[in-house]
């Protein structure tokens, strides 16, 4: 089994659709998958309409509720819900009763339930901040949606450095980041083609790749979202569609070679 963190320090890069589209697409292939969502948005519970439900991550990390009374079934996958609760965790968690043990929460209660899935998947905030950092102290692989823009190529390196820390300083010797993943992508712009060039020489120097699949840009997310699915349920022939199917093979043949 594994245990993948979706994330990027910014906001606005495809990072809940991925964490939903991954799963949904694992799941499609027999794969027993829990996702977990660590931001307090609660973008992706509200997708699977999951976000009223009595208890979630929040009550899990305070200690308030076990890990499998807050995992709810859909018709493809289990999920545990974020809480709007959490937008305060790095103040909560970084205090009393929690503070010698604040980076490992999230692993302490994973760890109980992860052997019953092939693949556990967080989506976290568009922060470095507390939950984030749970999130890779018990993950054994990151994934990085990014847009082929300046912005987001200057901020791998924060990222990389966040997880360097994480296996100087945790447990955590071994997460790596598994592949960066372009998202929003417009083939006709020329300054995406030339930044795109320059992720592939940047995920070189960080001992990882892109994915040969990049995503294209598409009102078919969002929309699909607004109706609580994804775009593999919802439009399963469109291009961007594709895109992510292309995707989640190219992960599967990986993860498949390396077992």
């Amino acid at each position: 089994m594994a245990v993948i963190t979706i994330t990027n320090n910014r906001g606005g890069v495809g990072k809940s659709t991925t964490a939903q589209t991954l799963s949904i697409g694992l799941a499609q292939k027999g794969k027993k998958v829990l996702l977990i969502d660590l931001d307090p948005q609660c973008n992706t519970s509200t997708t699977f309409r999951v976000n009223q439900v009595p208890n979630n991550i929040y009550n899990v990390l305070r200690g308030e509720c076990k890990i499998q009374e807050a995992i709810y079934k859909n018709n493809y996958i289990d999920l545990i819900s974020s809480s709007i609760n959490l937008v305060n965790a790095d103040d909560e968690f970084k205090k009393e009763p929690y503070l010698y043990n604040m980076q490992y929460l999230l692993k302490n209660e994973v760890d109980k339930i992860k052997e019953n899935y092939d693949y556990i998947i967080y989506d976290t905030p568009p922060t470095l901040g507390i939950l984030t950092i749970n999130a890779l102290v018990s993950s054994d692989y990151v994934i990085i949606p990014m847009l082929a823009d300046i912005y987001s190529v200057q901020g791998l390196s924060v990222i990389n450095n966040q997880i360097k820390a994480i296996k100087e300083r945790t447990t955590n010797k071994s997460i790596q980041i598994k592949g960066l993943l372009i998202t929003h992508y417009k083939a006709n712009t020329l300054i995406n083609q030339g930044l795109r060039d320059s992720v592939n020489d940047i995920a070189k120097t960080l001992n990882t790749k892109v994915y040969n699949s990049v995503i294209r840009d598409s009102i078919i997310f969002s929309e699909s979202q607004l109706n609580n699915t994804v775009c593999l349920l919802r439009y399963p022939n469109h291009n961007a569609t594709i895109d992510y199917i292309n995707f989640i093979n190219q992960f599967l043949e990986e993860d498949k070679e390396n077992e």
